[in-house]
């Protein structure tokens, strides 16, 4: 049997996350942050129907940070199966995360510090293989298709992240970890940084929530960007890695998949019902936006909006 909760009552709910969290500062901002948007705190809901509620500082920009693979995961997905995405991403079961046998990748000594290597697999992977701008321009045209609107590049954060690769020789230690890419390293990173260095506002994370929720069909536009049928193997990617380094917990606790970014910003999607996302550039130690993901908890865990219950919501006026 459904369960129906009105529309009014996810309206108090958000209203009241947002009055709950909204005078919290707990953290400090990324570097790779822009300080024009401490303090700032907004949150973005879109229904599968394209119905839209915004409070706060919802058309301030940051950057997608590791958000970035939501995107990267559709695209691979329109490429090829889930099990063919699952072996070349390297998540296969009793294998270390290359994909191989060996588990010479596993201990620390074959880490890359601060770049997110699944990231620049992921970017490795986009076809056409050897082709930046081709890649790019897929990318691009994805995330408008997903959003509805054009994210704009921080040219500026893109530079310090590519000069930054640089200075780690990160090309050459990909080579010397024998870590797998499927495309020229240099070509993987740039991409992966520029993708990353995208701006959005939490009203356009939202959009590209509402477009994976509603099977793939852009609330807003009415497109049809991708098939159906992958919007769960999308929603099951983002449950099973979760937010950064609480992906477990969160699960547990709110029963919704959700991504966040180093620029602030946090995203939960209810297939079939629609997105939560919320922005807030203030960070706690392990690099998650605390005042945005408890605002969407406390809505979640208020409107009981688990994934794994039983019975399916409906919102009703």
């Amino acid at each position: 049997m459904d369960r129906k909760i009105k529309l009014s009552d996810i309206k108090v709910a958000i209203q009241e996350a947002y009055n709950s969290h909204n005078n919290e500062l707990d953290g400090g901002v990324c570097q790779a942050s822009e300080e024009k948007n401490k303090g700032k705190f907004g949150i973005s809901l879109r229904l599968a129907d394209g119905t839209k509620f915004d409070i706060g500082h919802t058309q301030t920009d940051f950057a997608l940070g590791a958000i970035a693979m939501l995107p990267l995961t559709i695209r691979l997905l329109m490429q090829m199966s889930p099990s063919e995405f699952v072996e070349k991403m390297g998540f296969c079961k009793q294998k270390c995360d290359s994909g191989s046998d060996s588990t010479s990748e596993c201990s620390d000594k074959h880490k890359i510090k601060g770049l997110h290597r699944k990231g620049v697999r992921a970017a490795s992977l986009v076809e056409p293989i050897g082709d930046f701008d081709g890649k790019m321009g897929i990318m691009s045209n994805l995330l408008v298709d997903l959003m509805g609107t054009s994210p704009v590049l921080d040219y500026q954060l893109y530079e310090a992240s590519r000069r930054k690769s640089e200075e780690k020789n990160d090309i050459n230690k990909f080579a010397e970890i024998g870590y797998e890419l499927y495309d020229d390293a240099g070509l993987s990173i740039d991409l992966y940084n520029r993708l990353r260095s995208m701006l959005v506002t939490s009203e356009q994370l939202a959009d590209m929530g509402a477009t994976i929720a509603a099977d793939g069909v852009n609330p807003k536009t009415g497109m049809a960007v991708f098939e159906s049928a992958l919007s769960a193997s999308v929603c099951a990617m983002m449950a099973v890695k979760g937010p950064k380094h609480i992906g477990k917990p969160w699960l547990i606790k709110t029963g919704v998949p959700a991504v966040s970014g180093f620029g602030g910003g946090f995203l939960a999607v209810i297939p079939g019902l629609g997105a939560i996302a919320s922005f807030s550039p203030e960070l706690n130690d392990i690099g998650l936006p605390v005042r945005a993901a408890c605002a969407v908890k406390d809505i979640l865990t208020r409107l009981q909006l688990n994934v794994f219950s039983s019975k399916k919501v409906c919102v009703v006026d």
